[in-house]
């Protein structure tokens, strides 16, 4: 046994691996070489061993989130107007304004985060709402869900967009009563827009992800998934790893078909090195529920709209072919009842023809019994959303049909159905991306006006402590080398002033992370600031 390098103590130690705390921590070049009693670890350390005092404090693996974007929440913290929390079309206005005053001619002006649920209007807006406020520039704003987008008559003419348009397979562009486009696309759609914008520069992409990883380590996230990235993003990545300035563990995933570029086949270069993992390609089946755009079984609410279908299934399953055959996991976002359907049955014709690494089902959420237990017969491995319910449970309100309503985000009935179930924030679409927070909400289900969404799916303080961190791990292929503490497994850590065992599930948002490690080194400590 080597000489531990440092020696965690006088904590509530929780491994995630065993039953009990323990009484110390020894790591050794970065990783976990004993977790035990105090007394025989410390036959492990010489005079040169860094002696860490918990002060009493909880210390875990470090979290993982296994579903965001980090580049666009870098985004949103660098070059993009931050339009979360505006309470009415016209506050939205007056901050494209303000940034349009700042930003060098011929720029485009971009921002996210609105819901039309927190606006006084109750509505979307339109190209009119913002040809009002800024006629000269192209505007591209998109919706807390990240699956409707609102562009301006500049942009509208720049992308060649009329009202002759076509839209692609997946999408949808909005008319107004004189049939000309309204400035409101979905899904697919925008790729008509993303086509003319110009990509962010390689410099632009390692701020961004800088940026966004710096904060998760500030909620002791020390391991995170940016899902769906184009060909030079994930060069970035791949150059930041080799240069060895990813500030904490990556698992990057290829778009199979991004809205922008054509049907053929990328063909991305696998990873696997401590802060790079590349092993997962991505595919939307469907859009987002809190939008009306997920694909489901029945109508929505006040409407003969089903939602949107991106795929037709024979493309779909020609994708998930050539990339399992090429060694790849899948991942799918599916969300509707329809959409986790169309994936879960193309995932069984190709475990029946090859069994293979379990592939990946994100969101899920609307999702029968039935479907479930289909899942588990293929070990399908599921990662979902609980600080949904909290920030967008008032949209789930007004678009769940009512024959669906017992079905939302059902996490006991996941974890009964024996599935891998791992936690994550799908950063940037809510505000609040902090694990903790999405714990409490596992446990609560409340929304942010305090009604109780499905109480029978509520699940137990360490059922939700291991969807953050062992079954982060092994949503991402990295179960041998983290999520828990562990000899052999990297000595990523976080600390906690409490134990969220021990307050009550309301107060668990509000617990402070007081450090978080990596490769046992501090990388934050409670300032805020990286270390």
């Amino acid at each position: 046994m080597p000489i531990a390098d440092a020696l965690f103590v006088h904590g509530n130690i929780l491994t995630m691996h065993g039953s009990r705390p323990v009484e110390a921590v020894a790591v050794h070049a970065g990783k976990v070489i004993a977790a035990g009693d105090e007394g025989s670890l410390r036959g492990l350390c010489s005079a040169a061993t860094r002696i860490i005092d918990l002060e009493g404090r909880t210390m875990l693996p470090g979290f993982e989130d296994a579903h965001a974007h980090i580049w666009k929440l870098g985004q949103l913290l660098t070059t993009s107007l931050d339009l979360r929390g505006c309470t009415s079309i016209a506050t939205m206005g007056a901050q494209l304004q303000e940034r349009h005053r700042i930003l060098p001619q011929g720029s485009w002006l971009q921002g996210r985060g609105f819901n039309e649920v927190e606006l006084a209007e109750h509505r979307l807006p339109t190209r009119a709402d913002l040809d009002r406020d800024i006629a000269d520039r192209p505007i591209l704003l998109t919706r807390t869900c990240g699956h409707i987008f609102i562009v301006n008559s500049c942009a509208l003419r720049m992308a060649g967009i009329t009202r002759h348009t076509i839209a692609p397979e997946g999408g949808r562009i909005e008319h107004d009563a004189s049939g000309e486009p309204n400035g409101i696309l979905h899904e697919t759609a925008v790729g008509l827009i993303q086509r003319i914008l110009p990509p962010p520069t390689k410099d632009l992409y390692r701020t961004m992800i800088r940026a966004a990883l710096h904060r998760q380590l500030s909620f002791g996230i020390t391991s995170s998934s940016d899902c769906g990235v184009v060909p030079e993003l994930l060069q970035t990545y791949r150059e930041m790893a080799l240069a060895d300035t990813l500030p904490a563990r990556m698992n990057v995933m290829p778009l199979g078909k991004p809205d922008d570029r054509s049907a053929a086949h990328i063909h991305p270069e696998r990873c696997d090195s401590p802060m790079l993992s590349v092993n997962t390609i991505k595919f939307l089946a469907d859009g987002g529920l809190s939008g009306g755009t997920a694909a489901l079984s029945v109508p929505y609410p006040n409407s003969t709209s089903h939602g949107v279908m991106r795929f037709q299934q024979e493309e779909l399953f020609e994708f998930y072919t050539r990339y399992q055959n090429e060694g790849w996991r899948l991942c799918t976002h599916a969300i509707g009842d329809a959409a986790i359907e169309l994936v879960l049955s193309l995932y069984e014709k190709l475990h029946a023809s090859k069994p293979s690494a379990a592939h990946r089902i994100e969101h899920l959420g609307l999702v029968h019994p039935h479907q479930l237990q289909r899942m588990a017969r293929i070990a399908s491995v599921i990662v979902t959303q609980p600080i949904f319910l909290d920030e967008l449970g008032a949209n789930f309100d007004g678009f769940v049909p009512e024959s669906l309503a017992n079905l939302v985000y059902p996490f006991r009935s996941m974890l009964n159905a024996g599935l891998t179930v791992a936690f994550s924030s799908d950063a940037p679409v809510v505000r609040n991306d902090a694990p903790l927070k999405g714990i409490e909400a596992a446990l609560t289900r409340r929304t942010h006006a305090g009604q109780c969404i499905l109480p029978a799916e509520k699940i137990s303080i360490d059922e939700a402590l291991h969807a953050y961190t062992v079954a982060g791990a092994e949503a991402s292929g990295n179960a041998a080398s983290r999520g828990s503490m562990q000899e052999g497994r990297w000595a990523d850590f976080v600390v906690l002033d409490e134990d969220p065992r021990a307050v009550e599930p309301e107060a668990i948002g509000k617990i402070h992370v007081a450090q978080t490690y990596l490769a046992g080194k501090l990388v934050y400590e409670n300032s805020g600031v990286p270390a």
